[in-house]
C-alpha cells in the first residue's frame, strides 16, 4: 500500500487505488512483499479479504477488532478469512498479542548472556502455542516509534543454540505466510467486518473526531471517482480525432495528495492540531487538481458537441450509470449599474426548445473574479440525464419573466408546512417537524430533532459521565426559534428556512464534574426541501458551534421495529445488529455508535427508513421503549485532548495526553442529510443504495462559454446589462468539427444491484477500465451499453491491479457485441474489466 489508511472512513475505490499506487512504487524498486500487514487501522472492512485478494496478495496480518467472534467460531491466529458471500478468501494472521508482541526487550547480559530476553522469548512462545495451528510463531520485534535493536542477532544466535529444535528465523512477513501456506494446515473460517474490542481498544469515537475532515474526504473523493476521472475517461473515448490527452500523471498527482490524508492517526482526526493544520493544505490541492482535470475534461467534450450557440449553453452531466430526473443548480453573478431588476428575464430550454421550469433566490457573496459584482442568484431545475451522461440546455435572455404556476394540490409551501406528492412536512411555532409520508400513511414526530449531551473522552473516543460526574441533555425543545419563513416558492422545489438559536454550556467545568452553568449561543439555520417527483427530503444544517466538550446529533424517528440496520459500507451494505454483543473482559466495551458510508436503513416487513448523508460516517441505532429504532446521526464531536484515561468508555490512554484544542471544532459548520422511505421491506427492493450515490454525486452544471474564458468557472453565469445580448460572451474558433449528439450516453448499466465503482484509463496501455461489484446476495447478471459510436474489440477480466489474474475471479463475460457488455457476478463480487475498443 502506498500509506497505511483506516478502512472504513475513506472509500472502497480509494483502497483500491492505495494498493495500485503502493504496487506501482514497490515494484519500481525491485520487489513487492507479498503479504499483508495492516496492524494498527481501528477495526476492518468486511470486504477487505476481497480486496486484498484481487490485488494477488494472499495474506493479511491484523491486531484490532475482533469482539466475541474469535472464541464463538473457535479461531486459532492463523483462520480462513471470507468475504461476503464468499466472493474471495484470504489467509488471515490475528496478531493476538500485538503487533510488538516481542518489542520492549531489556537487551542487557548477564554473564554474556541476554537471560531476561530468552525467557520473556520462551514464554512469549509459549502464549503463541496456545492459538497456533501450524508450527510457525511469529514474534514481532518492532513497534510504534522503536528503532532496529542491533543486539538481535546476537540475541537469536544465543536461542538456536539453547533450542535447536525451534529455531528463531529473521525474515519478514513474506517468508512467515508462505511458512504457513506451506504446512497446509486445515483452517477456520471467518466471515464478516471486525468492529469488536475484545483483545485491543477499537476506539470508535474516532468517526466523529474533527468532522470537518470526514466531510472533506469524501467529497473530494467522489469527486475524483464520480466527476473528474470518469469525464476524462469519456472525453478520452469519444474524442475521433485522438486530440485529447487522457490526464493520468495529473489525476496521480491529486489522487497521492488526498491518500496522504489517509492514514488513520490523520483521518481519523486524532493526532496534534499541526497535523490536521497541514491535511487542509493537501486537501485543497488534491480539490484544485480534481477541478481543474473535471473542467479541462469538459472544455475539450464540449468542442465536440453540437452546441447551435455557445455563449447560451448549459450543459449538465450525470456521473451515474443510470438514468436520473433530479434538481441541478448553477450560480449567476451581475454587476449593478444602476436600478436593473435582477436578475435579467431569462428563459431555459432544452436542446429541443421545450421551455423548462426553474427557481432562484438572492445569494450574498463577496466580489470576486477581479469584477465588482452587485448581485449573485442560485437557480435550480429538474433535468433528466441519461446515464453517464450529459444533455444541452440552453440560458436565453428574455423580454419579460416566465411565470411559472407555483401552487397545485400536491406541491405546496407555507409558513407552517411544505408539501409535495409524496410527503408532508410541518414545522411548529417551538421548533419541531413532523413529516407524514401519504404513501404509507404513518406520521413521524420530531424528526431531525436535536440532541446535545457533554462529551468528557478525547479525540478517539466518546463519553458520557462517570458516576460521580454530571450531564445535562439539550434537545429541540430547549431551542428558541427566530425564524419560520419560506426560502424558495418554485415550481420544482419548495424550501422552507428554520432559523434556531440553542444556549448550550460553554465547556466542561475545570473539575470536569459537570458541564458549566454558563450558556452560550449556538445559532443554527436549517433548510428543508422538497422536489417536484421525487422522494427525498433534503435537509440542509448550518450551525454556529461556540461551546465545547459536547457532542451534537440530529435524530430520525423510524417507527420500525428490527433486530438489524443496513448500513451502506465498501462494496457491500452491512447488516448490523441493533442490541450490543455481551462484553466479558473485553478490553474496551463496544459502543452502540457505528460507521456508515452514504446511508442508514431499517426495514420491516412493509416498510424501509432510510437516511442518507454526505460526509458525516458516525449514526446510532437507539432502541426506544416501544422497541422502534430511530437513527441519531452525528454532526459535531468536540473534545479538548488527544488522549486521557479518566474516563467511562476508556479507562486507559490510547496515545500522547496533548491538548487539542483545534478538536473542539468552534466556528461555522455546514451538514447535508436526506431522508427517504419506502413501501418496500428492503433497502435493495428500495434501491436506497441508489438514493444514497444521487445525494452524494448530484447532477452538475457547465457552461462551455465560462469554462473557455479566462475566468475558467464551470457552473457560474456572469451577465451583463447590455440590452438583449446580456450574456459575457468568448468567441473561439474549434480546430474540430463537432459531431456529438446534445444528449448522449455513454454507458448504461441494466441492473441495479451492479453498482459502477470505477471507469477510467488503465494504468498501462490505452484500455478502458470498468470495474464494478454486485451489491446483492445473489448471482446477477447485466448489460452494459455503451455509447453506440463505441465498438468493442476486445474484453477480458483482470486482477484490482489491472493485470492478468492469478486467483479466480467469480465473475464471467457472457458476450460481447459492437457496443454492448453482457456479464455475470457471483454474490458481492467486486470485478473489474479491461475494454479494447475503437
Amino acid at each position: 500500500m502506498y500509506v497505511l489508511p483506516d478502512e472504513f472512513l475513506v472509500s472502497g475505490e480509494s483502497i483500491i487505488r492505495n494498493f495500485i499506487i503502493g504496487h506501482q512504487i514497490s515494484k519500481s524498486f525491485g520487489r513487492v512483499m507479498n503479504a499483508g500487514y495492516i496492524p494498527d487501522p481501528f477495526g476492518h472492512i468486511a470486504q477487505l479479504p476481497q480486496i486484498i485478494y484481487g490485488c494477488e496478495i494472499p495474506s493479511v496480518l491484523f491486531m484490532r477488532g475482533f469482539g466475541n467472534e474469535f472464541e464463538e467460531n473457535n479461531l486459532n491466529m492463523e483462520f480462513t478469512w471470507n468475504a461476503p458471500g464468499n466472493a474471495a478468501s484470504i489467509l488471515g494472521i490475528f496478531l493476538i498479542y500485538g503487533y510488538g508482541s516481542l518489542a520492549w526487550l531489556k537487551r542487557t547480559k548477564i554473564d554474556g548472556e541476554f537471560i531476561a530476553d530468552l525467557n520473556t522469548i520462551n514464554e512469549r512462545v509459549l502464549d503463541f502455542q496456545k492459538h497456533i495451528a501450524t508450527p510457525n510463531v511469529l514474534l514481532n520485534n518492532g513497534s510504534d516509534h522503536l528503532e532496529a535493536n542491533p543486539e538481535i542477532p546476537e540475541l537469536i544466535k544465543q536461542w538456536n543454540s539453547r533450542h535447536p529444535d525451534q529455531p528463531i528465523i529473521q525474515a519478514d512477513f513474506e517468508y512467515y505466510v508462505n511458512k504457513v501456506l506451506e504446512s497446509n494446515p486445515k483452517l477456520k473460517e471467518f466471515q464478516g467486518e471486525l468492529r469488536g474490542g475484545r483483545y485491543s481498544p477499537l476506539l470508535s469515537g474516532v468517526f466523529s473526531t474533527r468532522m470537518w475532515i470526514k466531510q472533506r474526504n469524501t467529497a473530494i473523493e467522489y469527486f475524483y471517482e464520480k466527476y473528474s476521472e470518469p469525464l476524462s475517461a469519456i472525453t478520452w473515448k469519444l474524442d475521433k480525432y485522438n486530440k485529447f490527452y487522457y490526464p493520468t500523471d495529473y489525476i496521480l498527482t491529486g489522487l497521492k495528495w488526498l491518500q496522504k490524508n489517509a492514514p488513520h492517526d490523520s483521518i481519523c482526526g486524532c493526532s496534534i492540531d499541526e497535523v490536521h493544520n497541514e491535511m487542509k493544505v493537501r486537501f485543497d490541492w488534491a480539490e484544485q487538481i480534481a477541478n481543474e482535470v473535471y473542467k479541462n475534461s469538459f472544455l475539450y467534450l464540449t468542442e465536440l458537441i453540437k452546441i447551435v450557440f455557445l455563449p447560451n449553453a448549459l450543459v449538465v452531466y450525470n456521473p451515474l450509470p443510470w438514468q436520473r430526473k433530479d434538481i441541478v443548480e448553477f450560480t449567476t453573478s451581475s454587476r449593478k449599474t444602476g436600478n436593473e431588476k435582477f436578475p435579467y428575464n431569462l428563459k431555459l430550454t432544452d436542446f429541443e426548445g421545450n421551455e423548462i421550469e426553474y427557481q432562484y433566490h438572492f445569494i450574498e457573496e463577496k466580489s470576486r473574479f477581479g469584477r465588482r459584482l452587485g448581485i449573485s442568484h442560485k437557480f435550480s431545475f429538474l433535468a433528466e440525464v441519461p446515464a453517464c451522461g450529459y444533455k444541452l440546455y440552453y440560458v436565453h435572455p428574455a423580454d419579460s419573466e416566465t411565470v411559472f404556476p407555483l401552487v397545485n394540490n400536491n406541491f405546496n409551501i407555507t409558513r407552517e408546512y411544505l408539501e409535495n406528492e409524496f410527503y408532508r412536512i410541518d414545522i411548529s411555532s417551538d421548533g419541531f417537524i413532523t413529516l407524514v409520508d401519504k404513501e404509507s400513511g404513518v406520521s413521524y414526530e420530531k424528526v431531525c430533532e436535536f440532541e446535545d449531551v457533554g462529551d468528557w473522552g478525547d479525540e478517539y473516543d466518546y463519553s458520557g459521565p462517570l458516576d460521580n460526574q454530571t450531564d445535562i441533555i439539550y434537545t429541540t425543545e430547549d431551542v428558541a426559534v427566530f425564524e419560520r419563513s419560506i426560502y424558495l416558492n418554485g415550481p420544482t422545489q419548495k424550501t422552507f428556512k428554520l432559523r434556531l438559536n440553542l444556549r448550550l454550556p460553554n465547556s466542561l467545568t475545570e473539575d470536569r464534574y459537570n458541564r458549566e452553568d454558563w450558556l452560550v449561543d449556538n445559532k443554527i439555520a436549517m433548510y428543508i426541501s422538497l422536489y417536484k417527483g421525487i422522494k427525498r427530503i433534503d435537509f440542509e444544517i448550518e450551525l454556529e458551534n461556540n461551546c465545547k466538550d459536547h457532542r451534537i446529533r440530529v435524530l430520525f424517528p423510524t417507527k420500525i421495529k428490527a433486530d438489524k440496520v443496513n448500513a451502506d459500507g465498501h462494496f457491500y451494505v452491512v447488516p448490523r445488529n441493533v442490541k450490543l454483543p455481551i462484553a466479558d473482559d473485553w478490553v474496551q466495551n463496544p459502543l452502540p455508535t457505528n460507521h456508515q458510508k452514504d446511508f442508514v436503513s431499517v426495514s420491516d416487513k412493509s416498510r424501509t427508513f432510510a437516511v442518507l448523508n454526505k460526509g458525516l460516517p458516525e449514526y446510532e441505532a437507539e432502541i426506544n421503549k416501544d422497541n422502534t429504532i430511530t437513527f441519531a446521526i452525528t454532526l459535531l464531536r468536540c473534545i479538548e485532548w488527544l488522549s486521557r484515561s479518566d474516563f467511562k468508555t476508556r479507562m486507559m490512554h490510547a496515545g500522547p495526553g496533548y491538548k487539542t484544542p483545534g478538536a473542539q471544532c468552534l466556528g461555522n459548520h455546514v451538514f447535508e442529510i436526506s431522508l427517504t422511505t419506502s413501501s418496500k421491506s428492503s433497502w435493495l427492493e428500495s434501491e436506497i443504495h441508489q438514493r444514497g450515490k444521487e445525494f452524494n454525486n448530484p447532477l452538475k452544471a457547465l457552461f462551455p462559454n465560462m469554462v473557455h474564458s479566462p475566468i475558467r468557472v464551470s457552473d457560474r453565469l456572469f451577465l451583463r446589462p447590455s440590452g438583449s445580448d446580456s450574456f459575457s460572451t468568448i468567441s473561439y474558433s474549434p480546430e474540430v468539427k463537432p459531431y456529438l449528439p446534445p444528449v448522449l450516453s455513454f454507458l448504461e448499466i441494466d441492473n441495479n444491484s451492479v453498482m459502477l465503482s470505477a471507469l477510467k484509463k488503465s494504468e498501462t496501455g490505452d484500455y478502458l477500465i470498468l470495474r464494478v461489484y454486485n451489491i446483492s446476495s445473489i448471482p446477477q447478471k447485466a448489460k452494459i451499453t455503451f455509447f453506440k459510436e463505441l465498438s468493442l474489440k476486445s474484453v477480458k477480466i483482470v486482477n484490482l491491479l489491472e493485470e492478468e489474474p492469478k486467483n479466480e475471479i467469480k465473475a464471467s463475460v457472457i458476450s460481447y457485441t459492437k457496443n454492448e457488455l453482457n456479464f455475470s457476478l457471483e454474490p458481492h463480487v467486486i470485478a473489474t474489466f479491461k475494454i479494447e475498443s475503437n
